[in-house]
């Protein structure tokens, strides 16, 4: 039988650097934005990572882009 994979909403996982805490640890935070288009390129999803980045005020430290995908029969 056939799998159909049907894709969903993407999710946008930005990482930012908070610095150390007083045990000398790296501390990085994470904001998710959900609801992503799942046709959006990646070059337009690293604009927008890039303008939210912009206007905060720790560091960028990473970003990952999460698909989602149904399948059935």
């Amino acid at each position: 039988m056939a799998v159909i994979s049907t894709p969903n909403a993407s999710a946008v996982k930005i990482k930012f650097d908070h610095g150390t805490d007083l045990n000398g640890d790296r501390v990085i935070k994470t904001k998710t934005y959900s609801s992503v288009k799942s046709g959006a390129s990646n070059e337009n999803i690293m604009a927008v990572v890039n303008a939210i980045a912009g206007l905060q005020e720790h560091t960028l430290s990473g970003t990952n882009r999460v698909d989602n995908t149904s399948l059935s029969e």
